[in-house]
């Protein structure tokens, strides 16, 4: 048994009648007769004459009434756009968010399954050791950074005495502390003058 109905350019063979009859379902029963595409229904198939080659119907989505038809047989749901009508079915009908819904345009030639398949992203596997070199650097050089930093605090300027013995500089506030107590120690007031209710003067020896 033999098939030569468009669009097959060449006659296709079965060996079985059941064979035949399912071919003929799915290619060419819900198949327009003005584009030649086919359909999974004839609910479909009217679906998509209504949009694509019915002129009243484009005179009316031109005035801006609802022409989309829902694809479940039996709502009468109409909508303005096709967006539109892909958020009824979603919410209304639980359509998978990945249904072909261009259906109704393009038909399903050439197609197996209704659902578009979703290609994940794949992950950036080569990134992770570059990150992993990255954080060993870091963290290698902030090692060798701690050590040049205490040597560097810890080493202060030497001074060579006039004797020739190397002194290392004192801090600025022990200078200070130095200077404080020789000035303490200095007696600026000579004994022989003395204060009080006597007579000003210097004392007599």
């Amino acid at each position: 048994m033999r098939c030569s109905l468009p669009p097959h350019k060449e006659p296709l063979g079965f060996r079985l009648y059941s064979d035949y009859e399912t071919h003929y379902h799915n290619f060419h029963t819900n198949r327009c007769i003005e584009c030649r595409k086919n359909f999974p229904t004839d609910h479909l198939l009217s679906i998509h004459i209504e949009e694509c080659h019915d002129p009243l119907a484009r005179v009316a989505r031109e005035k801006g009434e609802h022409t989309y038809s829902c694809f479940v047989e039996g709502c009468d749901r109409k909508c303005m756009t096709p967006q539109k009508r892909r958020l009824h079915l979603i919410d209304k009908h639980m359509y998978p968010k990945n249904f072909f819904f261009a259906v109704t345009k393009d038909g399903i030639d050439g197609k197996r399954s209704l659902l578009i398949e979703t290609r994940r992203r794949r992950s950036s596997a080569g990134s992770q050791p570059q990150a992993k070199e990255l954080r060993r650097r870091a963290n290698t050089l902030e090692k060798e950074a701690v050590p040049s930093d205490n040597k560097s605090q810890s080493t202060l300027p030497s001074t060579t005495a006039p004797n020739g013995i190397v002194e290392s500089e004192k801090p600025a506030d022990t200078e200070m502390a130095d200077l404080t107590g020789a000035m303490s120690a200095l007696q600026f007031v000579p004994p022989s003058i003395r204060f009080g209710r006597g007579r000003a003067g210097f004392s007599k020896r």
